[in-house]
């Protein structure tokens, strides 16, 4: 099999492959090795890759397969680390000048039990500087650029993950989801990106344990292998308060996917709380419904006009990098990204009275989103305001939509993921298609707390009936 074909195979068929012999652990490294060599200099995924370490890690895995020994159900298969997530021995620098050298001595939960399956670290994807933005560049690390189109954003914050997933190098990619920091770059560039529920992966390096809204998340290019990597990182753990007696069913990937949708209730709402949603958005959007509603789901509508917490999640998010930053003095200030300036500035103004209603504006909104699912089993939204923006966009600008200023990125771009963050409930991005410019667009799912079985359930019908398709380095050798 040649290195092109074997980066392109998912993990459900690699792991056929290396359980059975068929593949080493040491092809698929090459494999995957050889595929960022290729694209990785013009869209740049990667702030470090461990090239030493992941080759060492798979001739360990070949020799323990050819001892007999017991294999994990990742054995062999690599995996991508955003540059916020700890691991141990291998630097994790947050984007940022001001963090480099820094070598945590663990791994994150997560990182660890993928590690303990059998799956082996490859190296960190690039963020924006500590993940400040949904735009991915910094100062350390330069630009990251859309693998359908380099000239468009992949999304952000986790806008390395994304890409190397799309592009085949590495068919896993841990992330984080602050404000749609998973489900934003899926759908920029055409992969899934799940954001579970509050807890059901824990996040114990979190700065704010009890006010969390910001997750672990997971990519992958199908249903198959977010089911893997979604087991695999599950799991109670004692550093996250929300995670300490957390108990759940493994989510199962659908025999017949299509006979999951019979008898479905979803809720589509095309706005959060915006009022503007881009036309080409909006017709893929209504293809999948088309499709869903000839495949027996039940399908409701309401505009969504409403209030969905833009505004809390701006205080939110603000109001927490103000307070994690204030570490640093002025001088290092001067060294960050002008826009993470911007946003700790931002945050140090918002006054008091604000972030005491926080608390009561949030568990109003987790009531306005539970209402949904009296009458619905998931809650269908566009992921996203618009298509992917131009690489040139700065996280400041407005965001033009059919011909107009639509307003600011967070209120009228990306304000469909952020609110589920506040509310806790598990939510995905699903490909729903390329525009006419051929830029992805992704469908966002939410489904009630721990139900992420439903979110699979649609993932899977979706990919059967609407295949997405794979990026250009996917489909070359």
């Amino acid at each position: 099999m040649k290195l092109g074909e074997i980066s392109a195979l998912p993990a459900t068929e690699l792991q056929r492959h290396l359980h059975d012999g068929s593949l080493s652990a040491e092809d698929v490294v090459n494999a995957v090795l050889a595929q960022i060599d290729r694209f990785d200099p013009e869209l740049n995924a990667f702030a470090l890759v461990d090239r030493d370490g992941v080759r060492a890690a798979a001739r360990a895995a070949d020799r323990h397969r050819a001892g007999n020994g017991v294999l994990g159900p990742l054995h062999g298969l690599p995996f991508s680390v955003k540059d916020v997530i700890q691991t141990k021995g291998l630097e994790t620098a947050y984007g940022s000048h001001l963090m480099a050298g820094n070598v945590p001595g663990k791994d994150a939960a997560a990182v660890y039990r993928l590690k303990a399956a059998g799956a082996l670290l490859l190296g960190k994807t690039t963020t924006p500087e500590f993940a400040h933005k949904v735009l991915t560049d910094s100062p350390r690390h330069g630009t990251t650029r859309n693998p359908w189109n380099p000239d468009f954003t992949p999304g952000g914050s986790s806008g390395g993950a994304a890409i190397a997933v799309a592009t085949g190098m590495g068919p896993f990619a841990v992330t984080t989801d602050g404000a749609g920091s998973s489900r934003i770059p899926a759908s920029c560039c055409g992969v899934l990106g799940l954001k579970a529920t509050l807890g059901r992966i824990p996040n114990e390096d979190g700065a704010d344990l009890f006010g969390a809204f910001s997750y672990i998340g997971a990519m992958t290019r199908t249903t198959g292998d977010l089911v893997m990597m979604l087991n695999a990182m599950s799991g109670a753990e004692p550093g996250d308060p929300w995670a300490r007696a957390a108990s759940y069913p493994r989510a199962e990937l659908p025999s017949e996917p299509a006979s999951a949708l019979e008898g479905l209730r979803v809720h589509y709402k095309p706005y959060l709380g915006n009022d503007a949603l881009d036309g080409d958005v909006s017709q893929l959007m209504e293809r999948v419904l088309e499709m869903l509603g000839a495949n027996g789901v039940i399908v409701e509508r309401s505009d969504g006009r409403e209030d969905w917490g833009s505004d809390m999640a701006r205080a939110c998010i603000r109001g927490l990098m103000a307070a994690r930053m204030s570490q640093y003095s002025s001088a290092d200030r001067a060294r960050m990204d002008p826009s993470l300036q911007a946003s700790i500035a931002e945050g140090e103004a918002i006054d008091a009275p604000v972030m005491k209603e926080i608390p009561l504006l949030r568990s109003a909104l987790y009531r306005q989103t539970e209402a949904v699912f009296e009458s619905a089993d998931l809650l269908l939204t566009p992921c996203l305001g618009a298509p992917p923006l131009r690489v040139t966009h700065l996280a400041t600008e407005p965001v033009e939509i059919n011909g107009r200023n639509a307003g600011p990125l967070r209120s009228a771009w990306y304000n469909y993921p952020a609110p589920f963050n506040l509310t806790g409930h598990p939510a995905l991005s699903i490909p729903a298609g390329r525009t006419p410019d051929g830029l992805p667009v992704g469908i966002q799912a939410v489904a009630p707390w721990y139900d992420e079985q439903r979110l699979v359930d649609l993932a899977a019908a979706i990919e059967l009936l609407q295949p997405w398709e794979v990026t250009p380095a996917i489909k070359e050798e």
